[in-house]
């Protein structure tokens, strides 16, 4: 749950969305032989101990281990953790918790079940597993099986300072606020940390330069440092002018198992036709099989737009994958990240049309409810169908309007052309209206060109509307 905080990143809104339905088939067998006999189930396990030797969060080598040996099988990394812990591992039995705590929903925070698996994360703390430590020190802090206590979680925290971890001293720097500012830099505390090559406090003032060259400064020294996110950053810095440059410090980033790395070079994995032109100046050989390992592993570490291509991809039939809802509902409900707006509005439409899942119209639209509150265009946009077709709710053409207008400002182009069907057509509570129509499209053709007046005529066509993803 930590490394993710740690990341520095675009942080994504979300929503108390409540228990994820989950799809109809038989539970998870418990780890057998045919786990432990896999040719690379002892390098899996391996990775693992590394882990546990230097208190890291990283399970990139792990999964991508499992992914490759089981051919992208998604619920193996599941079954091999289980075997994994069983045999005493604690990062196995650290990501096991992990993912069961994420997936808590706000109204169950303190339930016995919750409580339960906060006493497995604390007993994995206490044998000194620094990962461990700090998801029991965030627990403690946020109240997630065990009542609030700041105390509590600043003396695990310190705890998991004490051992000297980067990750720790980072996370402690900067929730007491000790690096908010460029200038920070020049605290001892701060100093100290980077005098030690703590990288995560290098990326950090990094992120907080506004200098072009002192932000470049300290990029390069995080990279040196062994910041994955800070080759991440290099290669895209170098990827316009030095593509050959670009795709070392990528397979760098790659290397070090970032998943923002393992997202891009899987796009360039994709390109078959060749029709990207960087990759091809860069050398990158297409290689459609590695590309879906690489996805599959970035969603595993909870890499939202991973999720978002491969749950598409399943969904559609699409990069080379066959047709399959229910691994695409699999990658929608990622308990990691299924609080976010993009995911849920994914599951929402699932959920609408029994795909992958059985068929539940109210929580559905009780997701699109709470995405579309929050401003999420394509949530709004979704529910304005909804509401206008009165499919699976009352209908009313005006709140279909309004949800419309929130996703037209939000910034996207396509609401346009859908409030210009409706305004033509008029409906429960809107009057039919040409002229304003006319307006609307004229507003979308300002960003979509053509493609308003196509999308338009499709729906005037067919006469209709019907929610899509």
């Amino acid at each position: 749950m930590l490394k993710n905080y740690l990341r520095f990143s675009i942080i994504i809104p979300i929503i108390a969305l409540g228990s994820l339905p989950v799809i109809a088939e038989p539970p998870a067998a418990s780890p057998s032989n045919a786990v432990t006999s896999n040719p690379r189930y002892n390098e899996f396990y391996e990775a693992l101990q590394k882990q546990v030797k230097d208190n890291s969060p990283d399970f990139g080598a792990a999964i991508l281990c499992v992914l490759e040996a089981t051919d992208g099988d998604e619920k193996a990394v599941e079954s091999w953790m289980k075997a994994a812990a069983k045999q005493g591992n604690i990062a196995a039995e650290h990501w096991i918790t992990d993912v069961a705590l994420s997936q808590t929903p706000v109204e169950k925070l303190l339930s016995p079940e919750v409580r339960a698996t906060y006493q497995r994360m604390a007993k994995l703390a206490a044998k000194g597993f620094v990962p461990s430590m700090l998801d029991a020190s965030m627990c403690l802090r946020q109240g997630i099986g065990v009542p609030k206590d700041e105390a509590a979680a600043n003396k695990m925290l310190m705890d998991a300072c004490k051992t000297g971890d980067f990750m720790a001293r980072a996370h402690w720097l900067i929730s007491t606020g000790r690096v908010e500012f460029f200038s920070s830099r020049t605290k001892p505390e701060v100093e100290s940390e980077v005098k030690r090559g703590n990288h995560y406090v290098m990326f950090r003032l990094c992120n907080l330069a506004s200098d072009p060259a002192q932000k470049m400064e300290w990029l390069k020294k995080a990279a040196e440092a062994g910041s994955s996110d800070a080759y991440f950053a290099l290669s895209a810095v170098a990827s316009a002018k030095k593509p050959v440059e670009s795709r070392t410090l990528l397979e760098e980033a790659v290397r070090r198992h970032n998943p923002e790395a393992y997202f891009v070079m899987a796009s360039g994995l994709m390109d078959v036709k060749g029709e990207n032109a960087a990759v091809r100046e860069a050398g990158v050989q297409p290689d459609p099989k590695r590309a879906i390992i690489l996805l599959k592993t970035a969603a595993a570490l909870g890499h939202l737009r991973s999720c978002m291509a491969l749950g598409y991809g399943y969904l559609k039939g699409q990069l080379g994958l066959p047709e399959d809802p229910q691994k695409a509902y699999f990658y929608f409900s990622h308990p990691k990240l299924s609080n976010t707006v993009a995911l849920a509005t994914a599951r929402a439409y699932m959920l609408l049309n029994g795909k992958g899942v059985k068929q539940d119209t109210a929580a559905g639209i009780k997701l699109l409810e709470d995405a579309a509150k929050v401003g999420h265009p394509q949530a709004s946009i979704i529910l304005a169908a909804e509401y206008f077709s009165g499919k699976h709710v009352k209908p009313d053409a005006r709140k279909a309007s309004q949800l419309l207008s929130d996703a037209a400002a939000a910034g996207a182009p396509q609401a346009y052309v859908y409030l210009a069907y409706i305004t033509a057509k008029g409906g429960e509570g809107l009057p039919a209206d040409a002229s304003m129509a006319r307006s609307y499209l004229r507003l979308a053709s300002m960003d979509m060109g053509d493609k308003a007046k196509q999308l338009y005529d499709q729906l005037i066509v067919k006469d209709s509307w019907e929610p899509e993803l």
